[in-house]
């Protein structure tokens, strides 16, 4: 049951499990395809490890997989200290108080040699963080998650309710993230918050005119359909009840069809997370998988699946403004226009990110005992190192203070552990030619690396299965590995 609990904090970082009502809100079914992926590619990974007779440790001159999980370790801590600096702002606290929370906390227990004893008590205690809350949901809504989908997959348009923050008093649109565009389909009257300057860029048939508007408090201007709508950060709007929320889907139907986007996305996707437990679940491991760790470890994918889910669907159907400028994940720990989301209702509401602090901890000390087993002196010191892993958790804390998207932190870090470590666990070697490993995981964090930096050049790539290799590296750096590790066994062998 330990085992499992720990397999599941490696895996289930709150940067991951809150990503996912996030893709179910932006695109409906494609979200529940991700879902899907995240529950089925740890299960796959224990098959696979678990199920091999010829998996053995790393030998102890292997020094190559440990800077490699040290890495992943960092990415995965940094997007969710984002992750938690969003959610601060979002809740109305300085970015950095929510970052000193979540470092100075997750610092202490990996600091503490005891502290893997709290993980199983740290995810249930997330667990029962995100039950409660959706419960309530489905009591407040009359009606369970399918019910909730159909009513949401019916609705012509999503509105601004009369409840929404951006209706009563105004509110930036997404806090701590820079510019936003908004692009209106019907016509809209904006109010001022307070003194704002916004950018206007008009659509009149095929002339476009730009303008910049200098507004006071209270004063409003209207916005017509196809009209571009750009504030500088901190600037506070209020919107009209009842009107189309700009960027959510043009209605209930075009969301439950999904995006018809890029199908190879879905397949890099696929590669990448399927990899990326490979990686951090299966290579090192030694010995079988026991059922109840398999049960225990299914039963938690399980359960956060059906929360991402029900989560999303409540979320669309109670407070539709969540849709506002695109879906952010700060906002899903405390969705804005909730019929009870004061009063007694925010007590309720903050057990949210109370259960993704309580999963950013059991993480943290899961990812330190994972590296420590790894340990190249057999002493598993490395994981109690408080220089190292107090410089780790540092860095990633200083470079959380520039939001990103946590989301694209965590699959960059699991597409870099797919494209070294996870070729050595689907061809294994014998301790004593580990070193093939190690060269093969070089070649493929070399390819990896060439192609995330190429792709943050050009911006992702080109749609389809050319820009493919740019959008999701993993698909080309972890077949390089393999084929180079198949080679070097074959010439070892003649």
């Amino acid at each position: 049951m330990i085992s499992g609990a720990r397999t599941l904090a490696v895996w289930l970082t709150p940067a991951a499990w809150l990503a996912l009502p996030g893709l179910v809100l932006e695109g409906g079914p494609d979200g529940v395809w991700v879902g899907l992926l995240l529950l089925v590619a740890p299960l796959l990974a224990l098959a696979v490890a678990g199920g091999d007779a010829r998996a053995t440790p790393p030998a102890r001159d292997a020094l190559f997989p440990v800077v490699i999980f040290l890495l992943v370790a960092g990415l995965l801590l940094w997007a969710s200290l984002v992750l938690a600096g969003d959610a601060a702002a979002w809740l109305g606290a300085p970015r950095w108080q929510g970052i000193g929370i979540a470092a100075g906390g997750a610092w202490l227990l990996v600091i503490w040699r005891r502290a893997g004893r709290l993980v199983p008590w740290l995810l249930l205690a997330a667990l029962l963080g995100l039950a409660v809350p959706l419960s309530l949901l489905a009591r407040g809504a009359g009606m369970g998650p399918l019910g909730a989908w159909e009513r949401v997959a019916s609705q012509p348009a999503f509105r601004f309710p009369t409840s929404s923050p951006w209706v009563s008093s105004g509110r930036e649109l997404r806090a701590g993230r820079g510019h936003g565009v908004l692009v209106f389909e019907e016509e809209h009257r904006i109010t001022a918050a307070g003194p704002v300057q916004i950018h206007v860029r008009a659509r009149d048939g095929a002339r476009v005119s730009e303008s910049d508007r200098e507004l006071q408090a209270g004063q409003s201007v209207t916005l017509r359909p196809g009209d571009e709508l750009t504030w500088p950060p901190g600037a506070r709007l209020r919107f009209e009840a009842g009107k189309a929320v700009p960027g959510a889907p043009p209605s209930g139907l075009a969301w439950a069809d999904g995006r018809r986007g890029d199908s190879s996305r879905r397949w890099g996707l696929l590669l990448t997370l399927a990899g990326g437990a490979l990686a951090l679940i299966g290579f090192g491991a030694a010995g079988r998988v026991s059922r109840g760790e398999m049960a225990a470890v299914g039963a938690g994918l399980l359960a956060v699946f059906a929360w991402g889910i029900g989560w999303a669907v409540y979320c669309a159907l109670g407070a539709p403004d969540i849709f506002l400028g695109g879906v952010a994940l700060e906002r899903l720990v405390r969705p804005p226009s909730l019929p009870w989301a004061s009063g007694t209702g925010r007590f309720v509401l903050a057990l949210v990110p109370a259960a993704g602090l309580a999963s950013f901890f059991a993480s943290s000390v899961a990812l330190r005992e994972r590296i420590g087993g790894l340990d190249v002196t057999g002493g598993g010191e490395i994981g109690h190192d408080l220089g190292l892993w107090s410089a780790i958790v540092a860095a990633a804390a200083m470079a959380s203070l520039w939001p990103t998207e946590p989301w694209a932190l965590v699959l960059t870090a699991l597409g870099l552990a797919a494209s070294t470590l996870a070729p050595a666990v689907l061809l294994p070697a014998a301790a004593a030619r580990a070193r093939l490993g190690t060269w093969a995981g070089i070649v493929g964090l070399a390819v990896f690396c060439a192609l995330a930096l190429l792709g943050q050049w050009t911006g992702g790539g080109s749609p389809g299965w050319a820009g493919l290799p740019l959008a999701y590296p993993a698909v080309v750096a972890a077949p390089a590995a393999a084929l180079v590790l198949r080679l070097a066994r074959r010439a070892r062998k003649g």
